[in-house]
């Protein structure tokens, strides 16, 4: 279920991303300046991350008696804490990623400067926004688990 749902998640921000990108018109010009290792390697570590954080977050959770699942409101703040960990996370690794695609161009020029910005204000604005998808996602996961919880729990549906 783990595995299952971190792999929804990463998908999910990547397709969400790459309709946000195109829709701004700034995918050609991004998709152009990236390599398919670098893509591959920032699609693992996010896919890594997020599977990491999924793990985290619903680790006894779900357990085959209800009565002994973490409750609600336990899960929601769990989720909004792994998720912000998640966004610093995959910063981190945003950063290494780009930090060896640009000295493997020879590009490194303002690498020093930028990485210190990157790692300062960019650490707080990842946190945030992995909270903010983090808890989005939280909402549709246990939308999703109540949906099949009624479905099972369902006397018509049980032979």
């Amino acid at each position: 279920m783990v595995f299952a749902l971190g792999t929804f998640h990463a998908a999910a921000l990547i397709a969400a991303l790459v309709l946000v990108l195109y829709a701004t018109g700034a995918l050609t010009s991004l998709l152009s300046g990236l390599s398919t290792i670098a893509g591959l390697a920032l699609f693992g570590a996010l896919w890594l991350t997020t599977v990491w954080s999924t793990n985290r977050t619903l680790r006894g959770a779900f357990t085959v008696a209800p009565w002994t699942s973490v409750p609600y409101g336990v899960m929601i703040p769990r989720a909004a804490w792994r998720s912000g960990v998640n966004g610093i996370l995959f910063l981190g690794c945003l950063g290494v990623i780009l930090i060896i695609s640009s000295a493997s161009n020879g590009d490194i020029g303002f690498l020093w400067l930028g990485a210190l910005i990157f790692a300062t204000v960019g650490t707080a604005v990842a946190f945030v926004i992995g909270l903010v998808v983090g808890l989005l996602f939280a909402g549709v996961d246990l939308a999703l688990v109540n949906a099949t919880r009624a479905i099972l729990d369902d006397k018509k549906s049980q032979p």
